[in-house]
């Protein structure tokens, strides 16, 4: 045979390695899709397809683990080339995805009593990791087997760890799971960075009620002394409004203060947003007024939020009043507040 299949010599095993930063939420939008008046962005063409990387074939024909030892052993045996570690980090990413968890950590294991020069290193038990909490078929028990596999080869779970088993689960609907590992890994080995922590607040979010939000929060702090930090207080926050409970919104405002935090731009235009869902202009304005008293400077959303929520509550007027203050502040109106307006007079008539 003699040649390493060119599907484990371009397979990047490094994938789970490089944790990349996750993006912070995203701007405040504004309430409907829109592209700006006289926008010069260009134009694609329609039959454009983006290049594709051609794919590489899988080396393994069947998840039969008898069949994957054999292969590797051959390979191994007449391999001409040293096979490193990325070399061993491939086959197990390879096998793994076509095969269960339990048969791609015995494939793991017989790669290390077959080859006694093979040091798996943390990359290594990062794709068993990540293979344990996705798998369909798995329960949590493979993710504590892998975990464990990792503690007795001398590494210790970081952070990293955490935030790719989190995201794992939380990825194929795990959100329980998540949340219990989380702590888990917190009391054993590593709190979790602001990243992941609030990645799994989202998503708790997004499938809990709210008192197994504050519940989970609560946790975390005063069992692991782990705090939520102002984009923690913007998710919970932007949680609520959404659910049309501006009362609890403005109870978190209080408990984000009493944190040491200051609102920012983002947090009073999802609060202010919230109101104008309602209707509630009054208080949007109030809103606006408290973010100038506070010395946060508005944006162009702020502005069209408000003009948006005043229009929808028949108050036009003011709305072009603040439509005029919008373009002494330097911010040129766009379709989201023109629409808005004229929403408004048809509904005034």
């Amino acid at each position: 045979m003699g040649k390493v299949p060119s599907s484990f010599r371009s397979m990047p095993a490094n994938l789970l390695v490089r944790k990349t930063t996750p993006s912070p939420p995203a701007p405040p939008r504004d309430f409907r899709n829109r592209t700006a008046v006289g926008g010069d962005s260009a134009k694609l063409p329609q039959n454009t397809q983006a290049p594709r990387e051609p794919s590489l074939r899988n080396p393994f024909k069947s998840p039969n683990l008898s069949d994957a030892k054999s292969l590797f052993n051959s390979i191994a045996a007449t391999s001409r080339i040293p096979l490193d570690l990325k070399f061993h980090n491939s086959v197990l990413q390879s096998y793994g995805s076509i095969a269960v968890v339990n048969d791609t950590v015995k494939l793991f294991q017989h790669i290390l009593k077959s080859q006694p020069n093979f040091r798996p290193g943390r990359s290594t038990f990062l794709i068993l990791l990540s293979h344990a909490c996705r798998a369909p078929d798995s329960s949590i028990s493979n993710v504590h087997r892998v975990l464990n596999l990792m503690v007795n080869n001398g590494l210790e779970p970081d952070q990293v760890t955490t935030d790719i088993a989190v995201r794992s689960l939380c990825e194929t609907g795990r959100v329980d799971e998540a949340k219990d590992l989380m702590k888990e890994l917190t009391e054993k080995h590593s709190p979790p960075d602001t990243y992941t922590y609030n990645f799994l607040l989202k998503h708790l979010c997004k499938c809990k009620d709210l008192h197994v939000v504050y519940e989970f929060v609560d946790e975390m702090r005063d069992d692991f002394d782990v705090k939520p930090d102002l984009v923690s207080f913007t998710i919970l926050i932007d949680n609520v409004c959404n659910s049309k409970n501006l009362r609890e919104a403005m109870y978190l405002v209080s408990k984000l203060g009493n944190a040491g935090f200051k609102p920012d731009c983002f947090l009073y235009n999802t609060i202010m947003k919230g109101f104008c869902t309602l209707s509630k202009g009054s208080e949007a304005v109030g809103v606006y007024k408290k973010m100038k008293e506070e010395g946060v400077e508005p944006d162009q959303i702020t502005y069209n939020t408000l003009i948006f929520g005043l229009s929808k509550a028949g108050r036009v007027e003011e709305a072009r009043m603040y439509l005029k203050t919008m373009v002494d502040a330097g911010y040129e109106p766009d379709t989201a507040t023109y629409t808005s307006l004229m929403n408004g007079m048809c509904r005034k008539g």
